[in-house]
């Protein structure tokens, strides 16, 4: 079974071949954010390969029109896209809003 890595929490999961990179994230404890429903229309779930990208699936049409329109096609892949066919580790963007900053104004959260 490969084994998935996610960054930067350090989470390893081993996941059935063919698995969606969106449900093995979760299978290692991480819910990557999602707004389009999985149809490679938005790149909120896009996800840093830092290593093994062969470990998985190959692009297809919608996804590397999307994150080339984005300017994130080479070392990006959608996690509602990708597939993790071998063993792989990604990283997850920053998530702002878990530091304390608004994601809509990019300003500082008071947590009372």
């Amino acid at each position: 079974m490969p084994t998935l890595k996610i960054l930067p929490e350090s989470r390893i999961s081993q996941v059935a071949s063919g698995t969606g990179l969106l449900e093995a994230s979760l299978t290692a404890g991480v819910e990557l954010p999602q707004a389009c429903g999985g149809r490679a229309s938005c790149t909120t779930c896009r996800v840093l390969v830092k290593e093994g990208a062969a470990g998985l699936s190959p692009l297809r049409l919608a996804e590397r029109e999307m994150l080339a329109e984005s300017g994130l096609l080479g070392r990006y892949r959608l996690a509602c896209q990708a597939r993790v066919l071998g063993d792989v580790v990604v990283e997850r963007p920053p998530w702002p809003w878990l530091e304390g900053v608004d994601p809509t104004t990019g300003e500082g959260m008071h947590r009372e």
